[in-house]
């Protein structure tokens, strides 16, 4: 083996590291959940308000999103993340919690378009309602 084949061979084992395993290519976003995790996507359906399903971005989680991150509350894991009204995300965001197994969901809604100030959906306890509040002011 040649002293320029070691480096070439490292910087190849990197890269395949990198695209099996790199948060890049593991990443979900909100609007995955539909195909994902249908279990999910119900549980946060069956929590959002009933007036502002019909907003993709807030009953569907279309909108403009990074990705999910996930948090673990009460030793159970959770989708965490905001979404943003297209083409107006200045003051438009909901932000949610969702159980990774479907068992719960809990959000918070603060939108200028709409005319909510912040209204909070769900059963999201005092920890819930602070990582909620959190991502809304992000």
């Amino acid at each position: 083996m040649t002293a320029s084949a070691i480096p070439m061979g490292f910087a190849i084992g990197a890269l395949g590291l990198a695209v099996v395993g790199g948060p890049a290519f593991c990443q979900d976003y909100p609007h995955d959940l539909k195909t994902k995790n249908p279990k999910a996507f119900r549980a946060w359906q069956g929590v959002a308000p009933r007036e502002y399903l019909k907003q993709d971005w807030i009953g569907s989680l279309s909108g403009v999103a990074g990705p999910m991150q996930s948090v673990t509350m009460q030793g159970r894991a959770f989708y965490y993340g905001s979404v943003c009204i297209p083409h107006d995300c200045g003051g438009n965001f909901v932000a949610f919690l969702i159980a990774r197994d479907g068992s719960s969901a809990s959000g918070a809604l603060s939108s200028k378009t709409l005319g909510v100030p912040r209204r909070y959906f769900g059963a999201p306890d005092a920890e819930a309602r602070r990582r909620l509040a959190e991502k809304l002011a992000e």
